[in-house]
């Protein structure tokens, strides 16, 4: 399980080298959303995830050096946030991680 936080990490904190790192970091988030977390590691990814969603723009750049930002992963469902960073940073979707909502087109969704 460590792997996988370490791997979600380098989207949420480290350094962006290219969309490849990226996609095999949000391929870690998404393992993390349905595996059984302990507290600890429930508390590290919601960190994680408080550090991605304010690295936004950052992100949104990095995918936008390689085609449409807003529609690179627009295949994944609305509840995987982290895949639609770039709506995240042009304000069309809005997470709530307290709430464990987004709000993407006028639809609010759980996560």
């Amino acid at each position: 399980m460590q792997t996988e936080i370490e791997n979600y990490e380098e989207a949420a904190a480290g350094q962006l080298l290219s969309v490849f790192e990226l996609q095999v970091s949000l391929q870690s988030r998404d393992y993390l959303h349905t595996a059984s977390l302990s507290p600890e590691e429930r508390q590290q990814v919601n960190q994680l995830d408080q550090e991605y969603l304010s690295r936004a723009v950052e992100v949104s750049g990095l995918i936008a050096e390689y085609g449409d930002a807003d529609s690179i992963f627009a295949e994944k469902p609305p509840q995987r946030w982290w895949w639609h960073i770039a709506r995240i940073a042009s304000g069309q979707m809005s997470v709530d991680l307290a709430q464990k909502t987004v709000v993407y087109e006028g639809q609010k969704y759980k996560f």
